[in-house]
């Protein structure tokens, strides 16, 4: 079922059920109010008709006060009926004559013994009445009881009326709820059938599409979200599509040159003396390869969470010490200043020793990448109560704010950075960010064009620093 049908249903329903309930209510309400009303009307006729009754009988016989009873019938078109003690009629005013000779109910009873009684009748003879009696007296006796009847046809014609205006009422609230309805799962189900749509145009590869936002309540926010999902799964894509034509370069490039300088040696191009040069070329590119190969395998236990731990407690200054002297020769060439900055001799950290020295090879591999000749690069060590940060600083080109949204994203290459960065697979800082959040601790950057890039993360320091 769509939302405007179930809406429509929901909506309805509650508004019958409503509408219902209130019907009963108020009919019930009515009806008593009414009927009290009328039975407090009547009550007051009957004392005055008694009354006169038993202030103008003498010597054991009563005298009917027939103007009295005429004015109460005349004015009121209520029914009056007089009985004696035998229930036997007296007079009545407002029934055809001869129509009934005797009026006895059992509800009527308590009116010979002093009571007064508000009844419904429902006496064969008579229409529906609401009857109200009183007894009067004579002598210090009970002689009889004056009745009075009003029409229960005139509050059934009220309390029809009421369901009359409460049913055109319904009918008009109906007819407004369709509309409103209608608007509402419009405003709802549109958007929502384009996300749907969208959603399909997405699945089948096609990352532009976006949905028109409108207003500020959930399906909007949805919306919001949604598009920013086609966003990521479009950057995504284009950064894979990107490392894929990257990676096939990567591969080809120092397999071809293996090719060449290995069918060289083989024919003989290559003399004796000159083949442990070209043999040094090839175990790099093999070694390039390697490297390549376990990116991509190190990168796919981090995506999997598979990324084992080996913790040991090491001094993380003489990690770094280390790590420095790997760059010696290609510092040398760009003519880097390479200083390290430590917060004590030794800082003793927990975590697992080859994946951290990995994470650092990696940020200090793209700073000397990306800092231009007679450069700086510092590696620096603070602490606090509980942590250890290493940070590592360069003063090259710096990354825009937009760069640094997808710089630990999975293949990702800056722009400026495909000139310089040659042999990267993009997926170093990835990597770095995997173990880092492997070990529960953080990994920052702050950057900027003007001023270069620093790059921080933080270890558990294991014991008081030295």
């Amino acid at each position: 079922m769509r939302i405007f049908g179930k809406q429509l249903f929901l909506y309805l329903g509650t508004l019958v059920i409503s509408f219902g309930f209130l019907g009963l209510v108020l009919s019930q309400g009515l009806r008593g109010f009414l009927i009290g009303q009328r039975s407090d009307e009547l009550t007051g006729l009957v004392r005055r008709v008694v009354y006169s009754m038993e202030n103008f009988s003498e010597q054991g016989m009563f005298i009917l006060p027939v103007q009295e009873v005429r004015n109460v019938h005349s004015y009121t078109d209520a029914t009056v009926i007089i009985l004696d003690a035998e229930f036997n009629v007296f007079v009545a005013y407002g029934l055809p004559v001869g129509a009934v000779a005797r009026i006895y109910e059992v509800e009527l009873a308590p009116v010979m013994v002093g009571e007064t009684v508000v009844v419904t009748s429902n006496h064969p003879a008579l229409e529906p009445l609401l009857v109200v009696g009183a007894p009067f007296w004579l002598d210090g006796e009970i002689a009889g009881a004056v009745l009075i009847g009003a029409s229960m046809a005139e509050l059934d014609s009220a309390i029809s009326e009421m369901y009359r205006i409460m049913f055109v009422a319904m009918v008009v609230s109906a007819v407004l709820a369709f509309v409103l309805i209608y608007i509402s799962s419009t405003t709802i189900s549109r958007p929502l059938r384009q996300i749907n749509e969208a959603a399909g145009v997405i699945a089948g590869g096609d990352f532009d599409k976006r949905i028109p936002v409108r207003g500020n309540d959930e399906v909007s926010r949805l919306a919001i979200q949604f598009n920013k999902m086609a966003e990521s799964l479009q950057e995504q894509d284009r950064i894979r599509n990107a490392f894929i034509a990257n990676l096939s370069h990567d591969i080809r490039s120092p397999l071809t040159s293996m090719r060449g300088f290995l069918t060289a040696i083989a024919d003989g191009t290559v003399s004796a003396d000159e083949q442990p040069y070209y043999l040094g070329i090839i175990l790099d590119e093999s070694e390039r390869l390697i490297k390549l190969s376990n990116d991509i395998l190190d990168i796919q236990r981090i995506q999997d969470s598979e990324v084992a731990l080996h913790k040991s407690v090491f001094d993380i200054n003489d990690l770094i010490r280390k790590t420095i002297l790997g760059f010696s020769r290609r510092a040398l060439e760009k003519r880097l200043m390479v200083t390290s900055r430590f917060a004590h001799p030794a800082d003793m950290v927990e975590a697992d020793e080859g994946k951290i020295r990995r994470a650092l090879y990696n940020l200090i591999d793209n700073a000397v990448k990306f800092t231009q000749e007679d450069g700086e690069i510092t590696i620096e060590t603070t602490t606090t109560k509980n942590k250890v940060s290493v940070s590592v600083s360069d003063n090259g080109r710096g990354m825009t704010a937009e760069e640094q949204k997808y710089i630990f994203d999975r293949f990702y290459k800056g722009d400026h950075s495909r000139g310089q960065d040659k042999k990267g697979s993009g997926l170093g800082l990835s990597i770095v960010k995997g173990f880092i959040r492997a070990h529960g601790e953080k990994l920052t950057v702050e950057s900027s064009t003007e001023t270069g890039s620093v790059f921080t993360f933080t270890l558990p320091s294991k014991s008081k620093p030295t």
